[in-house]
This record gives structure tokens, sequence and C-alpha cells, in this order.
């Protein structure tokens, strides 16, 4: 009997510790470079974008939901609801709903460099060589051309960023030339404001009260919805990303030279911590809980809304993409050819699943899952020879 209780006892110690081990972080080989990732408000499922033209669900359990195949590199991905909408290199949109299945592809002029949604999905804005707004059933509303402004010696110049309130009521768009764009549903600019170089991200709060534009200009530009002079701030080296909290509270930058900063819009530097290398990807949740980032030296970054470190991550390969669910919970990232997808309550482990490819059936995890077995047989004969005695 003491022998059957140890085995017993030993098979509930492992149970939890195997379950947390194996549902920390699931990651996917896409079998091309991951360009971009975006993941679903409720952290429900996350996509890559890749090199080579690969599209690829992850869902939060590990599983491959779907993968789909674009004509050129895919450059940019969004995720609104069960809309997924991918744009190429070549200048294609495609749009498709939450099983893999598409809707329509259009083509714009220049590569997709961004794309937003508005909060239901319903539009959809493109940042190519012009900024242009499609309905979810394909229908072009209308586009915008960037026009040459005196920071730009390019002919003509091109959108680099875009974001959309998540009432759909305004869009922000930063240009090459360092215009930055703010306009309503209906096209028409409000008001306009300038860098001194290429703008690198643009962001908007959930209202568009406050709006956010990072450059290489060495500068954070805030402003408010009616424009005018911004709060501008200098950040000491190139912002190469940029993120907006949903409430406006909170804005983070990555920046060449490995540094990501977190400031209150029109106050001040709330925290700074510094990483190896260039971060070309930050988010932030939508009330400022969690900090997202990742840096080109392969390392994924998790902080709270302090800039307390949570955890980190070694991706293996350079940091493409990260992506925050509203609450913070759910975390995707982009590293080389895999895509990962991260419960952020838990410190990721080696031993969690880790699917060979987005082109085959996930795997069931092994090793502890079946160390558990073995000792529930185990278990279960021990029991059978006592009764037998």
């Amino acid at each position: 009997m003491k022998r059957t209780a140890l085995i017993i006892a030993l098979l509930v110690a492992l149970i939890p510790a195997a379950a947390g081990a194996e549902t920390s972080y699931h990651g996917v080989s896409t079998g091309g470079i991951v360009n971009d990732v975006a993941i679903t408000a409720d952290g429900r499922y996350m996509v890559a974008g890749t090199g080579d033209g690969g599209i690829v669900c992850l869902h939060r359990d590990g599983t491959v939901l779907w993968n789909a195949s674009a004509p050129d590199a895919v450059t940019a991905v969004a995720v609104a609801g069960d809309y997924i909408a991918a744009g190429t290199g070549g200048g294609d949109v495609l749009l498709f709903d939450g099983n893999g299945g598409r809707y329509w592809t259009k083509s714009v002029a220049g590569s997709v460099r961004d794309l937003a949604f508005a909060g239901d999905g319903r539009s959809l804005a493109v940042a190519g060589d012009r900024i242009i707004l499609f309905t979810n059933l394909g229908k072009e509303e209308w586009n915008r051309a960037m026009q040459p402004g005196a920071r730009s010696g390019e002919t003509p110049p091109h959108a680099t960023s875009v974001a959309f309130t998540s009432d759909g009521k305004f869009i922000v768009t930063g240009s090459s030339n360092g215009a930055i764009l703010f306009m309503n549903r209906d096209g028409n600019l409000v008001w306009e404001g300038l860098a001194r170089d290429a703008v690198t991200a643009v962001d908007a709060s959930r209202d568009g009260s406050v709006v956010a534009a990072g450059a290489r200009d060495r500068a954070l530009q805030v402003y408010g919805r009616s424009g005018g002079l911004p709060w501008a701030l200098p950040t000491g080296a190139p912002i190469l990303a940029l993120a907006l909290s949903g409430d406006g509270k909170f804005v983070v930058v990555g920046k060449e030279g490995g540094d990501v900063e977190c400031y209150r819009p029109n106050d001040a530097l709330i925290w700074k911590n510094r990483t190896a290398s260039n971060v070309p990807a930050v988010d932030v949740s939508r009330r400022g809980e969690a900090v997202a980032a990742g840096n080109a030296g392969g390392t994924v970054y998790l902080w709270n809304g302090n800039g307390n470190p949570r955890w980190t991550f070694d991706a293996g390969a350079p940091v493409s993409a990260v992506a925050l669910s509203e609450k913070g919970d759910y975390l995707a990232a982009g590293a080389g050819e895999r895509a990962f997808i991260f419960r952020t309550a838990d410190e990721p482990v080696t031993a969690a699943e880790e699917t060979e490819s987005a082109t085959t059936a996930p795997t069931e995890a092994g090793g502890a899952g079946a160390l558990i077995g073995l000792l529930a047989v185990a278990a279960a004969g021990a029991a059978g020879r006592l009764r037998r005695r």
C-alpha cells in the first residue's frame, strides 16, 4: 500500500508541473521568415505573415487552425474579431474569415507597409503608396496620396504606418516624408503634423483623443484629437516601433541601440529599460498592464506597467513583431521562421509544446505527458497486484 501511495503522490505532484510546462507557450515553424504578427483582442488566436507568402493562424492551445498562401511576401497582417487581413510586398490585400476562407483579394499601388482595422472589422485602412480604405465587402471607399513635403528628397513619398480608432471614426497615418495625417472616416483631413524625418510608427487611443507618432528624427510627438502643437520629447535615438495603450495613458517606444521607454503622454518618461540590440517591435495592453518588446538579438521581453521585468524568452532569431491581447494575458511574437503565442502569466519554459511545421498536423506534447501516462499505468498495476495478494 505504501508503494502505491508513493506512486500516486508522485503522479499528483507531476501533473500540475507538466501541465504548466506544456501550456506556457506554443511555437510553430512557418517555413519562412516572419515579417508581422497580430492577435485577437481576447488572445484566442494569432496570425503570422511570412516572407515566402505564408499566412499561418495559430490557436493559443498550439493548434495550427489553418494556413494560406499569398502571391508575394506578406509584409503586414491585422486581425479584428473573425476578420484577418494580409498585405504583400507586391501590393495585394487579402481578407479572410476566421476559418481561413478567403473573402476577397484587392491590389493597391506599392508595397503594403501596414494595415489597420476599425474595431468591428468592417473597415480596413491600408498603407501603401497611398492610404486606401476598404469595406469588409471589398469596396474601395477612398484613397489619398501622400503629398511631397519639404522634409523628403523622395518623390513621391509613401505611407509607412497606419492606425484606426476602435470606434471607426478616425484614421492616422505617417509617411516617408515626415507627414502625420489625422483623417475622419470619410477620408477628410482633420489636421496634419510634421516630423523632421520619416515617420516609422503611429498609433491612436480607442477614441482618437490621443495620437502618438515616432520617427527617425529622434523625437516622440503626441497630439490631441484637435491637432495643434504637439507635446514633443527628444528620445536620443531613432524610434523604430511605437504603441499607445487603448486608454491613451501610456505610450511605449522601441529605439535604435536597444532602449525601450514608456511615457505618460503630455507628461514625462515613466520608465526605461535597456536591451542589447535594436528594438523593432513593441506593444502595450489596453490599460498598460503589460508591455512587450522584441529585439534584433532574438529576445522577447515582458514587463508590467511599472517597467518591472516579468520574464524574457530567447526566441533564437531576431524578433520582428510582437502583439498583446487587449488585457495583456496573451502575447504573439515572430522570430526568424517561428511564430509563438505565450500565456503571459507563465514564464516560458523550454518543455513547452512546439509544432514542427505549420503545414503538418500539430502533435501532442510528449515527454512529461508520456511520463504521467507511464506512472498512471504503474500505479494501476501496483494497485492490482495488492488486490491479488
